[in-house]
């Protein structure tokens, strides 16, 4: 059970490492191209999440709790590089 556990951790690791280097790459693209359409291909997305964050105020202790996630073209791909490289693992 353990062994399985460890396996879902090191693909998490994987899949959020792959997302960071495609954002990264797809960082780098835009502003190796600004105003092109490859820019705009790679580097726009959605950036899904909760806005504002939601705050809870209990006079004592005041919790900001939020999420946001930008997914764009570079990062999907950098997602779908990284599935292959944990599956020649």
């Amino acid at each position: 059970m353990a062994k399985k556990a460890e396996s879902v951790v090191v693909m998490l690791a994987i899949l959020i490492l792959g997302a960071l280097i495609g954002s990264v790459i797809g960082e780098v693209i835009a502003a190796l191209t600004p105003d092109g359409y490859v820019a705009a291909i790679f580097a726009k997305g959605i950036s899904p999440g909760i806005t504002p964050p939601a705050i809870l105020d209990l006079k004592v202790l005041t919790l900001t709790l939020g999420v946001t996630m930008r997914i764009n073209l570079a990062s999907v791909l950098g997602i779908a590089i990284a599935l292959l490289v944990y599956r020649r693992l």
